[in-house]
C-alpha cells in the first residue's frame, strides 16, 4: 500500500467521481483508475460500488476511509514535526473552539500570539463541545478551547484558563430592560433563544431552571451568537449568553443584564491529548495560551 494510493482514495470518496477526482489531482484518470484497482486487489475488498460514472463508497469502503484519514492525519503531523522542530516559530497549529468563544477569545489570543510568532500559520475547527472531543480522538485536533471545560481522564489533560458569568440578554423596549439585575426565576413565563441541545451553554441554563422549579419555553435555537441576538432583538424572546461576548457588543435592539444566580456561569479552558504528542508549534502555543490568561 502506497501513499499515492491513499491520497487517490479519499479523492475519489471525496468527490464521488474518477474523473473529477482525476481532474482535482491534476493526474490522468487511468492512472487515479489504476491505483484505486490495485489498492482494491491488495487488500481484497472492493472499496467503490460503480454506478456509471459515479463512484460509491461500499459499507468496507466507508470503514477505511475513516481509517486512511486517520493514518494521512499522522502522516501529515509527522512530516511537519521534522520541519517544527528545526523552527517551531514557522510551523502550524491546528485549534479548535467552541462557537461561542469564536468572537472574542480567540481572535485576542491569535492577535497577541501573531505580534511574536508572524511565521506561524493556522486550521481553525469550529464546533459544539462534543464535536470537538470527537476530533481531538480521532486525530483531528490535539489543541482545542472548551467551555465548560471537562475533567481530566486518560486520554485528555485540560486546563483552565477562567470562569466567566453568564447574563441576560433582552429586547430593548423588554420590561426588564430597566432592571440593574434580574434572577433566573423571574424569567419562569419568558420565550427562551439558546443554543442547541447539544450546547452546554443550553445544558446550563435548561438544569439551572429545573432547580428553581420551571422549564424554560424555548423559542428558537440557533449555533450563532448573531442570530440569537437579532432575534432577541426582533422581540422573539429573551436569552442568556456568556458575558465575554455580551461585554462591549453594541446594540441599539438589545440590552444585557446581570444576573443574581451565582451558578450561572462557565469554565473557559483548554484540553490537550495524551494520546498523541503536540507538535513544536502547538506546544509553543499551547504555553503562549497560558502565561497570556496567567496575566
Amino acid at each position: 500500500m502506497e501513499l499515492r494510493q491513499l491520497k487517490y482514495f479519499m479523492e475519489v470518496a471525496r468527490v464521488e467521481h474518477m474523473t473529477q477526482a482525476s481532474e482535482n489531482l491534476h493526474v490522468a484518470q487511468s492512472a487515479v483508475s489504476r491505483q484505486i484497482t490495485k489498492l482494491e486487489d491488495e487488500l481484497g475488498v472492493q472499496l467503490f460500488d460503480r454506478i456509471g460514472r459515479n463512484m460509491q463508497l461500499t459499507a468496507v469502503g466507508m470503514d477505511f476511509l475513516q481509517q486512511a484519514k486517520i493514518a494521512l492525519n499522522e502522516l501529515e503531523k509527522a512530516e511537519a514535526l521534522v520541519s517544527e522542530y528545526t523552527d517551531p516559530a514557522r510551523g502550524t497549529i491546528r485549534v479548535g473552539l467552541p462557537n461561542s468563544l469564536a468572537t472574542k477569545v480567540l481572535p485576542a489570543v491569535i492577535s497577541a500570539f501573531r505580534a511574536e510568532y508572524p511565521d506561524v500559520t493556522y486550521r481553525f475547527m469550529e464546533g459544539s463541545n462534543a464535536e470537538l472531543m470527537q476530533m481531538v480522538a480521532r486525530g483531528d485536533l490535539d489543541l482545542t478551547f472548551l467551555s465548560p471545560v471537562p475533567t481530566e481522564n486518560e486520554k485528555i489533560a485540560p486546563t483552565l484558563l477562567f470562569e466567566e458569568k453568564l447574563k441576560l440578554i433582552v429586547p430593548h423596549e423588554h420590561p426588564l430592560a430597566e432592571k440593574f439585575s434580574v434572577s433566573l426565576e423571574m424569567l419562569r413565563d419568558e420565550k427562551f433563544i439558546l443554543y442547541p441541545e447539544e450546547f452546554d451553554l443550553y445544558k446550563i441554563v435548561t438544569s439551572c431552571a429545573e432547580k428553581k422549579g420551571f422549564r424554560p419555553k424555548i423559542a428558537f435555537s440557533s449555533k450563532d451568537f448573531y442570530t440569537i441576538q437579532g432575534l432577541v432583538g426582533a422581540g422573539l424572546g429573551i436569552s442568556i449568553l456568556p458575558e465575554m461576548i455580551l461585554d462591549g457588543a453594541i446594540f441599539k435592539e438589545t440590552k444585557s443584564i446581570p444576573l443574581t444566580n451565582k451558578e450561572l456561569r462557565r469554565s473557559v479552558g483548554i484540553i490537550t491529548t495524551k494520546t498523541r504528542t503536540l507538535s513544536p508549534s502547538e506546544n509553543l502555543f499551547r504555553k503562549f495560551i497560558l502565561a497570556f490568561f496567567s496575566k
